[in-house]
């Protein structure tokens, strides 16, 4: 089974913010306990003998809270070894996903995260898919998201793509409705975390300090990001971001980088 842990970057109704991110790291059920370990050492490193720390990247990177008084030289080491702990796991056993839908007039709020999530199952689905087809290997696939703002409304438009099928077709794979976990608890929500708040960065910002490295391990066909979509609110001019680019100069991950 492959288990996909997700959660959010951005304020879908914030009108400052003009992305919404939904990312997630899918990861073979025994690969969890290698990368909950993993984080486990980077607190280890450089806070031992320190009760349990919840790695919230925009904290880190902003220092916010209990990273008010840590230098910033330290948050920025942390961070780089968080993306390096994601990137250093076996191949076939780690894919990222995320979907930057760019907020409009007509898509904000809820339908904001309504899409993203629909494009995070439905690209999770063809991994599961892909599984079958290129290796011979039946697996399901369960989504645990962090606990936020929209925990009852995406356990039913999960159950509705499960059952009801997305705007592309049907979710064959997955085994069960979503189940949401406390981030705080979960260092394979954290992960997630880091992964959204990068690629909120990216699109946000254009700062690419966080995704560059971890751009490598999303979900890629013949070297096209199928596991990053861009929602655009403006299908003109074209766009150079990576998940765009890689579409039109596969193997390219375009001048964003």
């Amino acid at each position: 089974m492959y288990l996909l842990y997700v959660d959010e970057s951005g304020n879908e109704n914030d009108a400052n913010d003009r992305y919404f991110v939904l990312a997630g790291i899918a990861l073979f059920e025994r690969q969890t306990f290698f990368l909950t370990k993993a984080i486990d050492d980077v607190q280890r490193a450089h806070f031992p003998n320190h009760q349990p720390i919840a790695f919230h990247a925009s904290e880190i990177r902003n220092g916010r809270k209990l990273w008010r008084k840590v230098p910033e030289a330290t948050r920025a080491r942390v961070l780089a070894d968080l993306v390096a702990q994601i990137s250093r796991l076996p191949g076939r056993g780690r894919v990222l996903f995320a979907a930057a839908v760019e907020k409009t007039d007509k898509l904000w709020g809820e339908d904001a995260v309504a899409i993203a999530t629909e494009e995070l199952c439905r690209r999770f689905d063809i991994l599961l898919t892909r599984q079958v087809h290129d290796f011979n290997d039946a697996q399901r696939g369960l989504i645990i998201f962090s606990e936020g703002r929209f925990d009852a409304r995406a356990k039913i438009w999960v159950r509705g793509f499960h059952q009801r099928g997305t705007t592309w077709g049907a979710i064959n794979n997955l085994a069960d409705i979503p189940y949401f976990a406390s981030a705080a608890e979960s260092r394979l929500l954290q992960a997630a975390d880091l992964i959204a708040h990068a690629v909120w960065l990216l699109y946000e910002k254009r700062d690419a300090t966080l995704a560059r490295d971890l751009l490598p391990y999303f979900n890629r066909q013949d070297g096209v990001l199928h596991g990053l979509v861009h929602v655009r609110g403006n299908k003109h001019p074209a766009c150079d971001c990576p998940a765009c680019h890689s579409r039109r100069t596969p193997q390219e991950f375009g001048p964003w980088l």
